[in-house]
Parts: structure tokens; sequence; C-alpha cells
């Protein structure tokens, strides 16, 4: 009799693991997104693609950032994360070479990591980027170059010199000018701004006092535009030298509409987190990412995978909008 009984509690309580598993499955995962800083626009975007993404699968899915743009702290938030022994950590890192050990740290304990604007990280599942970064530098100078009538000086700034999404955007334009505009030509080395606006605008009155023929500054991070811009203002430089680079049109638009900037270009960052949580929340699942596949946002219907000089695999969506003073009015974020 107890035999029976025992066996009667062994397949009762397999059966309420199964069915407990099987419920849950699909949602009981946690998923954190961890910003490169809390508080700018831009992010603040992302959290809502993070947020939608939540409410519409029922996954505990959120996003935090620290108070500066500093990669120790990102770091100290990511060991907090495994400490807490959450699924999948997604970053946008300030240093993805800074994360190295913390991602390993976080894969040996058996929890998913991965980037979004960091083509050449290491110890991830998948790096997300919107596009191919190369191209999006290219087409930056492109239409910059357009504006410049294809010649003069111009400068390039990026958050941080070991940001590798802006640096392949500023490589990406300094070889596409170099290939096509040979009469342009790049006044200094890249500016590190520090995801800064007060940087942003104190460089470019040194750059438009150091250089007086400059005609052109081109920006990485969402706060260079508006520091370009005020810079621009300031003395007095509308309608001869313009802002361009990435930035939101919230943002950029009073300096759009008076011509202080002249273009942006940029990707919805609440996209980018919906994705980049959705190729979490898949694996975590069993799933497979294939190449083809419609990861549920415009510009990411028909991604391609790469595998980085690592061995790493990035996922290239085709998701970068241009905005100028004539189509600024139709962009609410």
């Amino acid at each position: 009799m107890k035999k029976i009984i025992l066996g009667i509690l062994v397949v009762a309580l397999s059966l309420f693991t199964f069915s407990s598993f099987t419920l849950a499955d699909d949602t009981d995962f946690e998923i954190v997104m961890v910003v490169k800083l809390e508080g700018v626009a831009w992010f603040d975007n992302m959290r809502l693609g993070i947020e939608e993404f939540a409410k519409e699968t029922g996954v505990n899915a959120y996003q935090v950032g620290a108070d500066t743009a500093d990669p120790a702290s990102q770091v100290a938030l990511i060991e907090d994360l495994i400490a807490k022994g959450v699924d999948a950590i997604l970053v946008v890192p300030n240093d993805p070479v800074a994360l190295e050990p913390v991602f390993k740290k976080a894969n040996d304990a058996g929890i998913l990591t991965l980037t979004h604007e960091a083509s050449n990280q290491k110890q991830v599942s998948f790096d997300i980027e919107a596009f191919d970064n190369n191209a999006y530098g290219r087409h930056m100078m492109d239409v910059m170059a357009e504006d410049m009538n294809y010649e003069g000086e111009y400068a390039t700034f990026v958050g941080h010199l070991t940001s590798t999404t802006h640096n392949e955007w500023v490589d990406g334009a300094v070889a596409q000018q170099k290939d096509k505009y040979p009469n342009m030509k790049m006044v200094a080395e890249r500016v590190e701004d520090r995801e800064n606006q007060q940087i942003d605008y104190e460089k470019a009155l040194e750059l438009l006092k150091t250089y007086p023929n400059l005609k052109g500054i081109m920006g990485t991070a969402m706060c260079g535009v508006p520091g370009f811009s005020l810079a621009i203002e300031e003395k007095g430089l509308v309608g001869k030298v313009g802002a361009y680079g990435t930035c939101l049109p919230s943002v950029a638009y009073d300096y759009l509409k008076n011509g202080s900037a002249k273009s942006i270009h940029f990707w919805i960052p609440a996209d980018a987190g919906y994705v980049t949580a959705k190729v979490a929340w898949e694996l975590l699942k069993g799933n497979e990412i294939k190449e083809g596949m419609d990861l549920g946002k415009p510009g990411y219907e028909n991604i391609t995978i790469k595998v980085n000089e690592h061995g790493f695999p990035v996922i290239y969506g085709n998701a970068w909008k241009d905005v100028t003073v004539e189509n600024i009015d139709e962009y609410d974020l």
C-alpha cells in the first residue's frame, strides 16, 4: 500500500511539475535591457519598446540604466542582474570590450547575453543592428556632401572612442568622402563627446574658431546635433555651417526648423528594443533565429545574419530613416 501511495504521489508531482512548466514556459522569463544612460530621450523611447514587448507577451521584461555613461557603471548593473538570476541580459554597450568578462560570468551562470549597437561584441548569443553600419555612415556622408556642394571642410564626433557603432559610422562616412568627394576634407581627428551635449557645444565652438571655413559637423550620439546647432546659432553661422548626424526628430526639431541643423538620421529605438527582447525570448524558448526572419517591426522583416570577426552572430535590419525640415512634421518621437 505504501508503495502504491508513493507511486501515486510521484506521478501526481510529475504531472504538476510538467503542467506548471508548460503553462509558464513561454512567459516565465526575466529579460532586462541595460542601456548606456538613463534619462535621455533616445533610451526613454527604447523603454517603450521593451514595455510593449512585455505587455504583448506577458514576459517580465524591463529596462535599467546608470545615471552616467561610464562602462564601469554598466558592468555593475550587469553584476547585479547576474546575482538576481535573470534569464537574459540585453545591453547597449558603452564599451564592448569592458563587457566581455562580465558577459562570460553571465553565460557561465546560464544567462543569455545579447547586445544592440556592438557588432564586434564577444560572449553574445546575438548582436542586433538596425542596419549595416558602414552603409549608414556612407549614406550620412552622401547627404552631407550634397548639402555642402561636394566641397569644403567638415568635422566628426563620436560618443565614445570605444563605441563600436559610432566609430563604424564615422569610418564609413570618411571612407565615402575619400572615395567619392575629393574636394572635401576632415579637419581634425574625430572628437569624443562622451554623450554630453555641453561637450558637443563647447567642442563645436572650438572647431568653428580654429577652422573658419568649416561647413559641416557630423555627430553620432544623439546629443551632437543640438550641441553643434547651438554653437552655430551663437556664432551667427546659420546657413553657412550645418549640423548633421544621428538624432531623434523631437530633439532636432527646432534646429532643423531654424536651419542650424540640415539633416538627421535615426532608427526607432523602441523598435530596436522590442526586436532585441524578442530575439532573446525566442532563444529562451529554444527556437532558432534564421536568416530572412520577420522580427515583428518595420525594417526587421527580412533580417540578414553575419558572423563578426570574433565568431559571434550579428543580425542586421534595414531600419534607418532620413529627416530634414521637409519631412520633420511627419514624426512624433
